[in-house]
């Protein structure tokens, strides 16, 4: 299983982005027709991202903010209509999360260092991004920009 970073879902929400369209064929393609394969799920999408992209697709310092309603509705339809999985923490999570910190050398990257342990805690081999490198060091994780 993959799971989607918060910048590639708001992308794809956010009608003035650039990379508007092809984020949003991205995630059409592959959390709305993927589906399961052999019992298994292709992509899902961290709890964490689910918060982070209410925050951020609600900032009016981006361009085409939604309201919270709005952003709200757009992870109920991926939780429930699409039904996506979402990939919650496990109780591991704090000590893969410390385990994670002792190797990082800056306080920058501690939300993506602990969505990277929430990933490994539910052995998920991958993870869509658009920041590639923020992920370097984690080689439990395949990293791959699909917008590139």
């Amino acid at each position: 299983m993959f799971a989607i970073d918060t910048n590639i879902l708001v992308y794809a929400h956010n009608l003035d982005s650039p990379r508007y369209q092809e984020a949003a064929d991205f995630v059409e393609r592959v959390i709305r027709q993927s589906g399961e394969r052999n019992g298994h799920h292709i992509v899902g999408i961290p709890l964490q991202v689910c918060v982070e992209f209410v925050n951020v697709i609600t900032r009016k310092t981006i361009e085409h903010s939604i309201s919270l309603s709005e952003a709200v509705e757009i992870i109920r339809d991926y939780a429930e209509v699409v039904q996506a999985p979402i990939i919650f923490p496990k109780p591991t999570q704090l000590q893969t999360l410390l385990g994670l910190l002792e190797i990082t050398t800056t306080r920058k990257k501690v939300f993506d260092v602990a969505l990277a342990a929430t990933l490994k805690d539910n052995r998920v081999e991958g993870l869509y991004t658009v920041n590639v490198d923020d992920f370097k060091g984690f080689d439990f994780l395949q990293v791959i920009n699909p917008l590139d």
